[in-house]
């Protein structure tokens, strides 16, 4: 915190004063886990509570005109207020993890000159800060990849309803994959050249004006690879025999 002082601005880093002077006042007054919040808001505004209710009738309408219009003549300082207590929490919680203080244990020394993290944008200098870290951050999310062949695309009906509402989007394509294959089926005969069944795949509907165009030309191979493979029809070199 003491080098700090140098990266900041006067006003920041009195700001940041302020928010651990707090901290240090409602661990020492037996702040537990389930109380902090409570207790460390009301410390830096004890007004806290009343100016979120405020806000809360602001936003939902129910003050009178006269009321809101009175209110209103503080409200961005008020919202300030409210703004400057979200960035203390943030910055209390990375001074209790960085020097590894649990709310509700002796806390020593660690915080008469505790290790202090803010967020710092190099852009925001002309010359980086000697103390700037970059942190990265890696997400892993379970996920899960399922795949459907051309072909059984037009079963999409049998698909269960549960499906169609979770998962809209993949349906909408399913259902729309399924149409052109019907729609392969039902106006190709005999024998044509590839190149004219890749021009096939594709389908255009339109209603009120709205209009939707299904391209699978890219894709033509390998729908006529599944058609194939499920015996609707024969490739031979550059052609195409459909069975019947």
């Amino acid at each position: 915190m003491s080098e700090l002082k140098e990266e900041l601005d006067e006003e920041d880093f009195q700001d940041c004063e302020r928010y651990i002077d707090a901290l240090r006042s409602v661990l020492s007054r037996g702040a537990t886990p389930e109380n902090f919040n409570q207790m460390f808001q009301m410390e830096l505004d004890p007004e806290v509570n009343e100016k979120r209710q405020l806000f809360r009738d602001i936003m939902e309408g129910n003050l009178s005109l006269e009321e809101r219009k009175a209110k209103m003549e503080n409200f961005t300082e008020m919202m300030n207020d409210l703004g400057k207590i979200s960035d203390a929490q943030s910055l209390v919680y990375e001074v209790l993890s960085r020097n590894k203080i649990e709310v509700g244990e002796d806390v020593g020394d660690r915080l008469d000159d505790p290790i202090v993290r803010i967020p710092y944008l190099p852009e925001d200098d002309e010359e980086e800060s000697r103390f700037a870290k970059i942190t990265t951050i890696l997400t892993f999310n379970p996920r899960a990849a399922v795949f459907i062949d051309e072909f059984s695309a037009i079963l999409v009906d049998e698909l269960d309803e549960e499906f169609r509402d979770e998962y809209e989007d993949e349906f909408f394509e399913i259902y729309y994959l399924g149409e052109m294959i019907s729609n392969l089926r039902k106006s190709s005969s005999g024998k044509m050249d590839a190149k004219r069944f890749y021009e096939m795949c594709a389908l255009q509907a339109e209603e009120d004006g709205y209009i939707l165009k299904v391209n699978g030309r890219d894709v033509g191979q390998e729908i006529a690879r599944s058609l194939e493979k499920n015996g609707i029809l024969k490739i031979k070199g550059d052609g195409i025999k459909w069975k019947r």
